[in-house]
C-alpha cells in the first residue's frame, strides 16, 4: 500500500518537474512572523510545500515538551538504544545498541547537533515505533493547523511523504516557544557536553546575528539548505523561516536579511494577517532544490532530473535603509555584548525536590573552588500544570566565567549546560 502510494507520489513529481523545469530548482520559501501576535511581517511562497530535513526536529521535541509537562517523561529517565536508532545515518551522535542516555541529553543532541539516533529515541519511547511516532506527529500538525505537513519519520531523513511548508514551520515554532517557554533554552544552548567532549551547537545563526537565540538547521538534497530563527530585539520576537537555500553560508547570511527586513517592517507597524490564516491553496509537490553534482544520485531515487538544478542566488533585500541596516546590526551587536556581558548562565539541572537543587549547588561550589567567587547561585522554582521543580542555576556570569564554570565541573565529572544572556 505505502509503495503504491509512493510510486503515485513519484511519478506525479516528475510531471510536476518535467512541466515546470528549472524554476522548480531555482525557488526558496521564506516567512518571518512576530511571535507573540503570530501575523505575517513578510512571506514568500511560504505555502509551497518542501522537504523540511531536520527542521522535522522541531515537531519531535515539541511532542518531548508535552509528554515532560504531562508527566509522561522526566528529564532524568534513562532510555535504552535500539537496534533501529543506533542504525540511523549521520547527523548522529553515535549511540550504540543497549546503550543508555538521559531524555536531556537526547533533547540536548538534537537540539544542537541535530543527531538522528537521539531523535529516534525519542520517538520510540513515546510512540512504540518511530513509524507510530510519526503518525502521531502528523496528527498533532493537523490539529494545531499545519495542514500542508505530513511526517514519515522522527528525523527528517528523505522520503517523498515527510513535507512541510514555511509556514507551517513557522507555527510550529511559536507554539513552541509558546507552550514551552520553560524548555526553549534548549534551543539556545551553545554546546552539548557528552561522554568528555564539549560539542558546539551546528547552528551558527547563534552567531552570525546578535539577535538570534534558537531554532533549528536542515539540511538534505531535496530541500537544499534550510533554517528556522527566532531572534528578540527591543522586546520583540520574531521568528523567521527559509527554505531551500543552496549553501550554508547562504542560508545563514540570507536569513540575517530576513530578519533585519522583519524587524524593519515591524517597527514600522507593517503586518500582514495572522499566519494561521494564510491560504493553503498550493498543492504541487516539493520541489528537489540540489538535484547536481554529489545530490544526482538522490534526484534520481526521488524522481528528479538529475540534470536539471541551477543554484541561483537567494536575494533578500534587508529593507530600504541599506547600509543602515548594517550599521544598526554593528549597533545591535556591541549593544548586545555590552548588554550581556554579565547575562550568561550555567544551569546544573532540575530536581523534584528543593533540597536536591541546595545540595545540587553545594557539590558545584565545592568542585569550582575559588571560581565559585564570581557569579550568583540560585534555586528558581517552576511550576508546569500543577507539578512544581526546583532548577539549580548560576548566573550573572560573562562568557568566559560561563566557559570556565562548566570546563571545571565537567572535569569533576559533573553535567552542566551553558545558557546565553
Amino acid at each position: 500500500m505505502k509503495f503504491a502510494l509512493n510510486k503515485k507520489i513519484t511519478l506525479f513529481t516528475m510531471a510536476y518537474l518535467l512541466f515546470y523545469g528549472a524554476d522548480a530548482s531555482a525557488r526558496y520559501a521564506a516567512i518571518v512572523i512576530d511571535a507573540d501576535s503570530g501575523r505575517v511581517v513578510h512571506e514568500v511562497e511560504s505555502n509551497q510545500r518542501w522537504y523540511p530535513a531536520s527542521l522535522t526536529k522541531v515537531m519531535t521535541i515539541y511532542m518531548t515538551f508535552a509528554a515532560l509537562e504531562a508527566g509522561r517523561l522526566q528529564l532524568h529517565e534513562q532510555l535504552t538504544v535500539s537496534a533501529h536508532a543506533a542504525r540511523q545515518p549521520s547527523s548522529r551522535l553515535g549511540l550504540r545498541r543497549g546503550q543508555t542516555i538521559s531524555v536531556e541529553q537526547a533533547i540536548m543532541a538534537v537540539t544542537t547537533r541535530s543527531a538522528n539516533d537521539a531523535a529516534v529515541l525519542l520517538a520510540e519511547r513515546l510512540g512504540g515505533t518511530e513509524s507510530d511516532f510519526a503518525s502521531m506527529m502528523t496528527q498533532q500538525a493537523h490539529g494545531m493547523g499545519m495542514y500542508n505537513s505530513s511526517f514519515q519519520n522522527a528525523s527528517g531523513l528523505p522520503d517523498e511523504g515527510q513535507i512541510s511548508s514555511a509556514r507551517d514551520l513557522a507555527l510550529l515554532s511559536a507554539a513552541l516557544i509558546r507552550d514551552f517557554p520553560q524548555y526553549y533554552r534548549y534551543f539556545s544552548a551553545t554546546e552539548f557536553a557528552y561522554k568528555g567532549r564539549v560539542l558546539p551547537n551546528t547552528n551558527k545563526i547563534l552567531k552570525t546575528y546578535p539577535d538570534a537565540d534558537g531554532l533549528k538547521t536542515g539540511f538534505t538534497c531535496g530541500s537544499g539548505y534550510n533554517l528556522i530563527a527566532s531572534a528578540k530585539r527591543d522586546g520583540r520576537r520574531l521568528i523567521g523561516v527559509l527554505l531551500g537555500a543552496h549553501s550554508s553560508g547562504e542560508r545563514f547570511h540570507q536569513m540575517g536579511n530576513l530578519l533585519d527586513l522583519g524587524f524593519e517592517k515591524s517597527q514600522a507597524g507593517v503586518f500582514g494577517m495572522p499566519v494561521e490564516q494564510l491560504t493553503n491553496s498550493n498543492f504541487a509537490p516539493p520541489p528537489f532544490q540540489l538535484s547536481s553534482n554529489r545530490c544526482a544520485g538522490s534526484a534520481e531515487q526521488m524522481g528528479a532530473d538529475s540534470g536539471s538544478g541551477k543554484a541561483e542566488a537567494i536575494e533578500i533585500n534587508p529593507g530600504s535603509s541599506g547600509r543602515s541596516a548594517e550599521r544598526h546590526a554593528a549597533k545591535t551587536r556591541n549593544h548586545r555584548s555590552h548588554a550581556s556581558a554579565d547575562n550568561w548562565a550555567v544551569m546544573l539541572g532540575d530536581h523534584s525536590r528543593r533540597t536536591d537543587a541546595n545540595v545540587d549547588l553545594k557539590q558545584a561550589r565545592y568542585a569550582l573552588g575559588s571560581a565559585a567567587k564570581g557569579g550568583e547561585p540560585h534555586i528558581v522554582r517552576l511550576r508546569m500544570k500543577g507539578r512544581q521543580f526546583w532548577r539549580a542555576e548560576w548566573t550573572a556570569l560573562d562568557q568566559d566565567q560561563a566557559r570556565t564554570f562548566c570546563k571545571k565541573l565537567r572535569s569533576k565529572g559533573r553535567e552542566c549546560t551553558l545558557l546565553p544572556g
